[in-house]
């Protein structure tokens, strides 16, 4: 009991109690005189230390008021008289971390003992962070190789971190003089790691497939085993053999489709009589329509003519952006044409160069397609304005340097010029594609192009639908054998299945009408807790969740980060301001869940501090200079 009304004479005060000095009064219980405000005894020797120990929402006095000046209600203010404008709370629990004993950990009882240690903003720190609490057990390491259990990533295998700095001989990875020897209770140290190849949490000393990502490591009866005496997981199963299989793929399903510009060669000379007896452009249209019929639903085509079918003797025209056209849409393009003009060859692969006429900004695919130009002609470049044999050539070089091929044919012509300008698109006879094609008639022009389009069959693969699991896909070739599993790579993003070049060269090879390529991909695993059953760290995880990060602290944030088998346990069981929730009821008082559904203040009533108008029930008057103002009446 405080007995108030003591005067500065020493003495008896009323009811014969001593009087205080000024600003003390007595307290009947503790039979001495303390603060006015019921604090302690400012020569108890703690003076300097806080230990502000209310959670946040201290609504004594006047719930309206602002204590602290930051324009917060104390009813709503998570430090209340602490100035924190902001409102930070890392940990999530309810108290600001400007008044938070334990800004970093979850703990809104604010609990303390008195002699834990003092941080360094004078605040007696909570238990939940007091030096020696223990989240996890960080020691037991059942293995002896220098890593925790609860860290190792093969907790039953002896595999000991490794200095990752060291000059260890590339074919002796578990050299000696590399093995890492930390400090007790400080593993990982610096520079220091246990062999993971696959980044997956599974160290190699027991990766079931330690070159493939497979956190889950399932593995079907019937995979062969490594030579480590292992069974291989489903992710690196050169066969899928008893793997469950829920979607299949062959070469008739949506293949990565290339892009191939034609640029096509309507100078006077293709007037002139062929072998046939028909002048080459007559050829030259028919074997364009064979090129049609046979390779319309094969390759998004685009056209370009030399020169303009209408227009100057040396301009050119591009007629087709690159796309899907049907068959007969190609046909009527370019049914019409007849003999015209000079060869501005370099003015039409200028064009092709300087915009860019093999891309697609429409298509999604666009960056993964092979592109290629196929260059029709029946003469030499002429024509001025630098129609150079050099400067095609030059051309054809940039051409090839943004990533796409120039293949050419020469109809009823040989010329060494061809073949230069093969070797400066990439296609000459020193590489894989042979050199420039050499048609006299419409069917070899039509072979020619159907050479081509062998040479350009896709190595990338758009999976519809996705696979359930990535670490699943198997490719069989001709229903003969399956390729090896590090020859392709799957891209989750664009869900585009990319052969690596040896492979894509292997598949080229094959005859195209006897190509069969069949994509299996495996069905998900089902996923089974291991034991000890809801632990999380670095081994075991919980289902439908990835594995988790090593032990620290508990925030409030949906996550077990202090692996106790509990998500966000000492949280509030309430919701906080801007969390989710559906009813008021699910909101900490005296939060209230608005129409949008999360936790809101309510408006701000006359004469409470406020920041903005936004805030008060009808505005906020704030003076010049100032931040913090007063809700008034409009």
């Amino acid at each position: 009991m405080v007995i108030a009304g003591c005067t500065d004479t020493p003495g008896a005060g009323p009811n014969n109690q001593p009087d205080c000095p000024s600003g003390q009064e007595f307290d009947e219980d503790a039979d001495e005189c303390v603060d006015s405000n019921g604090g302690p005894d400012p020569d108890a020797g703690i003076e300097d230390v806080e230990t502000n120990q209310e959670p946040g929402n201290n609504q004594e006095e006047n719930p309206w008021g602002d204590n602290s000046g930051d324009g917060i209600p104390n009813q709503y203010d998570n430090c209340p008289d602490h100035y924190n404008p902001d409102q930070t709370d890392t940990s999530g629990d309810g108290v600001g971390d400007a008044c938070d004993n334990c800004p970093d950990h979850a703990n809104p009882d604010q609990e303390y003992s008195e002699d834990n240690p003092v941080d360094d903003r004078g605040i007696i720190m909570g238990d939940a962070c007091a030096p020696g609490v223990t989240y996890a057990d960080t020691v037991t390491d059942t293995t002896g190789d220098g890593v925790p259990d609860i860290m190792d990533n093969c907790p039953d295998d002896h595999n000991p971190a490794l200095d990752v700095g060291c000059d260890c001989p590339p074919d002796d990875t578990y050299c000696t003089e590399c093995i890492c020897t930390c400090p007790d209770d400080m593993y990982p140290c610096d520079g220091c790691e246990q062999l993971d190849s696959s980044g997956d949490g599974v160290g190699d000393a027991c990766d079931n497939c330690p070159n493939h990502y497979n956190p889950n490591q399932t593995q079907a009866p019937g995979n062969p085993t490594d030579d480590r005496g292992i069974t291989m997981g489903d992710a690196c199963a050169p066969e899928p053999n008893n793997i469950p299989i829920c979607e299949t793929q062959d070469t008739e399903f949506q293949e990565m489709k290339p892009n191939v510009y034609v640029a096509f060669d309507i100078s006077g000379s293709m007037g002139w009589d062929a072998p046939s007896g028909n002048s080459r452009m007559e050829e030259a249209l028919d074997g364009l329509d064979l090129v049609a019929e046979e390779l319309a639903d094969d390759i998004r085509f685009g056209l370009g003519t030399f020169p303009h079918p209408s227009a100057g003797s040396c301009d050119t025209a591009h007629i087709l952006d690159v796309g899907e056209y049907t068959e007969s849409e190609l046909k009527s393009t370019w049914g019409s044409y007849t003999p015209t003009g000079a060869t501005p060859m370099y003015a039409i692969v200028n064009d092709i160069r300087n915009n860019y006429r093999l891309d697609d900004p429409t298509d999604d695919f666009d960056d993964d397609r092979v592109k290629a130009v196929l260059l029709v002609t029946d003469g030499e470049a002429n024509c001025s304005g630098g129609n150079s044999q050099q400067n095609v050539e030059n051309a054809l070089s940039d051409i090839y340097d943004q990533g796409v091929l120039t293949f050419v044919v020469g109809f009823n012509i040989s010329d060494p010029s061809l073949e230069a300008y093969a070797n400066a698109g990439g296609t000459g006879a020193a590489t894989e594609y042979g050199g420039h094609f050499l048609a006299n008639e419409g069917d070899e022009l039509a072979e020619a192009m159907s050479d081509v389009a062998d040479l350009l069959v896709s190595c990338s693969y758009t999976l519809d639908p996705a696979p359930e699991d990535e670490n699943k896909i198997w490719i069989e070739v001709d229903n003969d054998y399956y390729l090896d599993t590090d020859s392709y790579h799957y891209d989750t993003g664009d869900n585009i299945l990319t052969l690596s070049d040896a492979a894509c060269d292997e598949v080229r090879d094959i005859e195209g009408d006897e190509l069969q390529i069949e994509i299996k991909m495996g069905c998900a695993s089902q996923c089974v807790p291991e034991e000890p059953e809801g632990l999380c760290d670095m081994w075991y995880e919980t289902c439908g969740e990835d594995i988790c990060d090593p032990c620290e602290p508990e925030v409030c944030d949906g996550t077990d980060n202090n692996c106790s088998g509990v998500v966000d346990d000492h949280c509030l069981e309430c919701s906080l301001y801007q969390e989710s929730c559906e009813t008021t009821a699910d909101c900490c008082e005296p939060f209230v869940c608005n129409d949008e559904g999360y936790c809101d203040r309510e408006c701000y009533p006359l004469g409470a501090p406020c920041r903005s108008s936004d805030e008060c029930c009808d505005q906020c008057a704030i003076q010049s200079g100032e931040e913090v103002g007063e809700c008034i009446s409009g």
